[in-house]
């Protein structure tokens, strides 16, 4: 991982499960999550349980953070998260905030107040 753990949209890879299950091994953690995460639209298999983070300049990658809108936008502006960006709250961000929830907008509005 890089100096920080926190990804660009504001999750913390140190405590994400694919990341945890790629860096311990852990196949009862793969299974598990493929298990609450996937369902018959999105199909996800206990193998594409691995990340390595999305800052990271290697694989594996989750599936989803692999094709990430936000992890692609944030790359290309060189920002360290979504919430250092000066178009903060753009349609990108957005779109994922309504998926991800109220805590990781929280997070990353703290951040943005921080800076």
């Amino acid at each position: 991982m890089t100096e920080s753990t926190i990804a660009y949209c504001g999750l913390d890879c140190a405590t994400c499960p694919a990341h945890l299950a790629w860096k311990n091994d852990d196949d009862k953690l793969r299974k598990k999550q493929a298990a609450e995460w996937g369902s018959p639209d999105y199909p996800i298999t206990a193998e594409e349980i691995n990340c390595v983070g999305c800052k990271v300049d290697a694989e594996p990658k989750f599936k989803f953070c692999a094709a990430c809108g936000v992890k692609s936008c944030a790359s290309e502006r060189g920002v360290e998260t979504c919430a250092h960006c000066d178009d903060y709250g753009c349609d990108t961000l957005e779109g994922w905030l309504q998926q991800a929830g109220d805590e990781l907008r929280q997070k990353l509005e703290k951040m943005r107040a921080a800076l």
